[in-house]
């Protein structure tokens, strides 16, 4: 039943995006995709509730390069480019800025993540010329499937399957497989495949959450 309803609420949601894909694809015309999905995805960030979710699936669907099934877009997120995609399953938490990204399947990123095209994206060689005249390059961020990028955490270099982001950590350099890092900028503290799950010793009593 459950499926049913999701089925019927992308299907709806699928037609009342039609409006803001049709200034999308107006406004690629007059000033490129990449500000037309900038500017689209901010008004969209804004639709809130269960019903925001499903409609900026529907419309990110149409404007990305691919997303998956079961993905969630939550309030504040925005997309700025339109050659991104999310694979199957992937969570986005509320007010994150994502460039050109590719997310894997099952991916968990939390609240008020920043993961930009690259660490190049501004020259800063030249004191004579302002930063924002020289020229800087654009890259492509991979993040693998089944991760988990802590809230807060800026992601510059690529991420690779099955690995942990604590928390306001900055990743400037490439993620092995499997690992948990920290810290910035961003090292290994461990291994997803020998660490102990310690979740329970952390556990606060039941009298401090009442």
């Amino acid at each position: 039943m459950t499926r049913i309803l999701k089925t019927i609420a992308r299907s709806v949601g699928a037609v009342l995006i039609w409006p803001a894909w049709a200034r999308f694809a107006i406004a690629s015309r007059m000033v490129g995709r990449d500000r037309a999905c900038a500017a689209i995805s901010q008004r969209a960030s804004r639709w809130p509730g269960l019903v925001g979710e499903y409609l900026r699936c529907a419309l990110m669907r149409r404007m990305l390069g691919q997303v998956g099934r079961d993905v969630v877009i939550s309030f504040g997120t925005v997309l700025t480019k339109p050659s991104a995609e999310l694979g199957d399953g992937v969570y986005i938490g509320c007010y994150c800025v994502l460039g050109d990204v590719r997310i894997g399947a099952n991916t968990l990123i939390g609240d008020h993540v920043c993961i930009p095209s690259g660490a190049g994206q501004h020259g800063i060689s030249r004191v004579d010329v302002p930063i924002k005249e020289q020229g800087g390059s654009l890259r492509t961020v991979r993040i693998g499937a089944d991760c988990w990028i802590g809230s807060g955490a800026v992601v510059l270099a690529d991420v690779g399957d099955h690995c942990v982001v604590a928390a306001g950590a900055v990743v400037t350099r490439p993620v092995e497989e499997y690992q948990i890092v920290a810290g910035n900028p961003a090292r290994s503290i461990g291994d997803r495949r020998t660490a102990t799950d310690t979740s329970r010793e952390h556990a606060l009593p039941e009298d401090a959450v009442s």
